[in-house]
């Protein structure tokens, strides 16, 4: 049983009408009536933020949740603020960030000591301010970022989208016929995602180890052991959906890339002239988080005619691009949407269940 009295809402600027959809579905899911507290935004005269959070005084021992699509310094700061007030300010028994993005993703690599492993820090940071649970979808790594989450004791729900798109290519997959199709994957990382979406839709895998030649250039790894290979994945995701790495088996089929997000496209571009390459008849490309970098729409859509995919799903649930006018990363039509509210209520309607269950 939720004890509706026990929460409160706040939400960032960064992606509010999707926040607004989550919590109107995860109500719908549970008969609740959480509603979004306001926060007053404004600004010193000196450009500093001075926004405020509207019922601050109704915030002592409840349990928060706080929404946010970190996808710059403003919005991380604005979050940073939210945490920080909400637990040592007001005194909020537990602070839960609903992250629609999860920046610095990437930089998760403990072994480039060269680099900063930014992602675990980012972790600790939230933690430290005063974050006790984190909602993300699709990590880019989900190995590693549970890893982190376990280092510094942050609690860890991850929202799984691909049912929402398997919803929304059935029809395409049904006009090209299930036969046809095959869901590929260019390398180890992105197998998860596309035997989950196999499983789905019925059908099989087809997945290579990616070695990167220059830039957004890629080529099959040459020299691999295909038996190693398979076996890893097998142990790792088990044997339910038949993986093959014979490139052989594309002539003729509807290929689908599962991704986890598109920055310049350039890397999946490179992808779909291989599988043409290699005979596939038709490729799709389904990413989840539209990170969009300058230059994705010419990667994307080249004026030269040759278009690299069928058709392209994006994910709603960040902004494209870096925040900026959303008409101005539109494409025309071009880009099927996919709503991925419904995947991140269910799991917060998990994350609700558990803190009532503690409380």
């Amino acid at each position: 049983m939720i004890n509706r009295s026990r929460f409160m809402v706040y939400g960032g600027i960064g992606n509010h009408a999707f926040d607004q959809s989550v919590l109107e579905i995860a109500n719908n899911l549970t008969g609740l009536s959480l509603k979004f507290t306001h926060v007053w935004h404004q600004r010193f005269p000196d450009g500093e933020s001075a926004f405020g959070l509207e019922k601050f005084q109704q915030i002592p021992d409840k349990d928060i949740i706080i929404f946010s699509c970190p996808i710059n310094d403003k919005l991380e700061n604005e979050l940073e603020d939210m945490i920080t007030a909400c637990k040592w300010q007001y005194g909020a028994k537990s602070v839960t960030v609903v992250l629609t993005f999860l920046r610095y993703r990437r930089q998760d690599h403990e072994e480039k000591q060269q680099e900063i492993t930014r992602l675990r820090w980012f972790i600790f940071k939230l933690k430290n301010i005063g974050a006790d649970r984190i909602v993300v979808t699709e990590t880019h790594s989900l190995k590693n970022t549970r890893k982190f989450c376990e280092d510094c004791e942050m609690k860890l729900f991850v929202c799984d989208p691909t049912p929402q798109f398997a919803e929304a290519i059935k029809g395409t997959i049904s006009s090209s016929g299930l036969e046809k199709v095959r869901i590929y994957s260019p390398d180890y990382g992105s197998v998860g995602r596309a035997i989950t979406l196999a499983k789905l839709i019925g059908t099989t895998v087809v997945a290579t180890p990616k070695e990167r030649l220059f830039g957004d250039d890629i080529s099959i790894s040459s020299g691999f052991n295909e038996q190693e290979f398979i076996s890893r994945i097998h142990a790792e995701y088990g044997s339910e959906v038949s993986v093959s790495c014979n490139l052989a088996e594309i002539a003729g089929k509807q290929l689908w890339m599962r991704e986890d997000e598109i920055s310049t496209g350039g890397t999946s571009v490179s992808t779909s002239r291989l599988l043409r390459d290699h005979k596939a008849s038709g490729v799709h490309l389904i990413a989840t988080h539209a990170v969009c970098t300058p230059g994705w729409k010419m990667k994307l859509f080249p004026d030269n005619g040759r278009q690299p995919f069928n058709s392209i799903w994006f994910g709603n649930i960040r902004p494209r691009g870096d925040g900026g006018s959303s008409y101005e990363e539109s494409t025309g039509g071009r880009i099927n949407e996919v709503d991925l509210s419904p995947a991140v209520a269910g799991t917060l309607v998990e994350v609700l269940q558990q803190i009532s269950a503690e409380s």
